[in-house]
């Protein structure tokens, strides 16, 4: 891995999140305005840019790579899962808090830093396994961590009605409704981006041109949004936590990810490509589709969303960091 090519692209997220930072201040972004840019990069550009990336991925993916990959994705996941039960248990975190963890620990944000990333140090070829593990994350969040925060929610529920049972309102939790939210548009692009990379279709050069203005503003909004996010609030109030929030920080951050990269080099000691693309991953930040559920749910989620923005600006530091190690 190209650290220096690294670092370089760190620099780059680092701007554009200076520029929303920058708007917003200066009066000219407000909440009016973010809301259809939200819309614009979650709905258009981002599903649109998982498209771009496959096309412009040389040849075909056999099926045996495509296994392969999702292997890879389903150990990192399992891992990240892990750490997520056992980190909050170490820290004695409360149990009606331990959610955050969760999401903050498993779910990271694949689409909107860690493609640019990894498009950038290592090339489309590692792009393949960025899309699998979108689909995997994607059905992840949908099923197994929509359970945990609906766990959260009861919880929550149960203290403001003070143990009063009768007072929860119920929730539609059947198959089909947890099926109609798994399809969205960013699983049908991963499914078509997949479609691509498996049959290598001729498409004509003007449908490339499309996908790829369309789809490439993604990074640069989404990061935008995120400036102006932070520069909402002052500051220093999201810096204003508790020790045991700074020691999870420095252990999901740094510590995991170190570990984590040391245990896959003795399992995939012949292929950088991977090592460094998995480095990459298990380093990113908190997503934000887990925020945006938990708001949908009515969960208190303001920590959630700091633990998002901090470990967005701490991965400029720490994923080059963490990137020393392979």
């Amino acid at each position: 891995m190209s650290i220096s090519t690294l670092i370089s692209e760190m620099i780059v997220i680092f701007a554009m999140i200076a520029v929303g930072y920058a708007v917003r201040e200066s009066g000219h972004a407000t909440d009016s305005v973010l809301q259809p840019v939200s819309f614009l990069v979650s709905y258009v550009c981002n599903p649109v840019l998982t498209v771009s990336v496959a096309l412009s991925y040389e040849g075909r993916l056999s099926v045996a790579d495509f296994f392969a990959n999702l292997k890879w994705s389903i150990l990192l996941y399992a891992i990240l899962i892990a750490a997520s039960y056992i980190i909050p248990a170490v820290l004695c975190i409360p149990k009606r808090k331990r959610f955050i963890y969760h999401m903050l620990t498993v779910y990271g944000n694949t689409g909107f830093i860690g493609l640019p990333i990894c498009r950038a140090v290592f090339g489309v070829q590692s792009l393949v396994f960025i899309t699998i593990s979108n689909i995997f994350s994607c059905c992840l969040i949908y099923t197994y961590a929509l359970s945990v925060l609906r766990k959260a929610k009861k919880m929550q529920d149960l203290d403001r009605a003070d143990g009063d049972v009768s007072a929860i309102a119920t929730e539609d939790v059947s198959f089909f409704h947890n099926m109609k939210r798994i399809i969205n548009a960013g699983t049908i692009s991963s499914m078509i981006a997949m479609v691509i990379y498996l049959t290598d279709p001729q498409v004509p050069s003007f449908a490339t041109d499309i996908a790829s203005y369309v789809g490439e503003p993604a990074i640069f909004l989404s990061m935008f949004v995120l400036g102006c996010t932070v520069a909402a609030a002052p500051l220093k109030s999201f810096f204003r936590c508790d020790k045991k929030t700074y020691i999870f920080l420095a252990v999901r951050m740094l510590l995991l990810p170190i570990c984590v990269t040391l245990l896959l080099k003795q399992l995939i000691p012949n292929d950088a490509m991977l090592l460094g693309t998995l480095t990459v991953m298990v380093s990113l930040p908190g997503a934000n589709l887990p925020l945006i559920l938990s708001q949908e749910m009515g969960l208190e989620s303001s920590e959630l969303s700091r633990g998002i923005i901090l470990t967005t600006i701490l991965c400029l530091v720490t994923i080059p960091v963490v990137a020393m190690v392979l």
